[in-house]
């Protein structure tokens, strides 16, 4: 890497920082990219030159927190009770990190989640990343015989990653929600999801 590489990298990591700092005291509603660049020591012009806008720095200044408490979540799963418990494990470590700032989370999803796949690259990764990591447990419990070996083991992790989605929505409007009371809807809606609602008989 060249002198300019470095100089670049370091500048990045530094407006990183910088926003990563106001966004958690201030809020990223009331953060300007001017305010970021004041505690950064650059001009916003700099900014511009390496985060497209707000949302783009936004997207990228949370997604190492994102993916450090998803990996703390994935060390400590309980891979032998199973893939019910296995992801309402994952799920509570992850309202639990929510929970330290929804409404800057909150913003984070709201701004970002809808957008196209260009516009929030990192999110994007991360989401793909853990979808394929859900996928692939699944496809471990299909060799125990607690799967049935024809079912769809990506489609099936993204119908989880939507129910998670729905209640994690949910968890970061309403601050009377608790992670245990979030966790345990989250937890029942994933059994009926994981049973099924249909009753196959004769004729069906």
């Amino acid at each position: 890497m060249s002198r300019r590489d470095d100089s670049k990298a370091e500048t990045k990591a530094l407006i990183l920082g910088a926003a990563r700092s106001m966004f958690w005291e201030k809020g990223a509603d009331r953060c300007t990219i001017r305010d970021i660049a004041a505690e950064a020591g650059v001009a916003p012009a700099t900014i511009i030159v390496h985060f497209k806008n707000k949302t783009a720095l936004l997207d990228a200044s949370l997604h190492e927190d994102i993916e450090k408490a998803f990996s703390k979540a994935q060390a400590t799963m309980p891979i032998e009770d199973g893939l019910h418990a296995v992801l309402v494990h994952m799920v509570s470590s992850m309202f639990s990190f929510y929970d330290r700032n929804r409404e800057l989370y909150r913003i984070q999803f709201r701004d970002t989640f809808f957008e196209p796949d260009h516009e929030n690259p990192t999110m994007i990764k991360l989401l793909k990343e853990k979808l394929e990591l859900i996928a692939i447990m699944i496809e471990q419990e299909k060799s125990k015989g607690t799967v049935r070996a024809e079912a769809d083991s990506f489609l099936a992790a993204s119908s989880f990653f939507f129910l998670y989605l729905g209640v994690l929505g949910d968890f970061l409007r309403d601050r009377e929600l608790s992670v245990a009371s979030a966790t345990e809807r989250l937890s029942i809606i994933l059994d009926q999801h994981l049973t099924g609602i249909l009753i196959f008989g004769e004729g069906s």
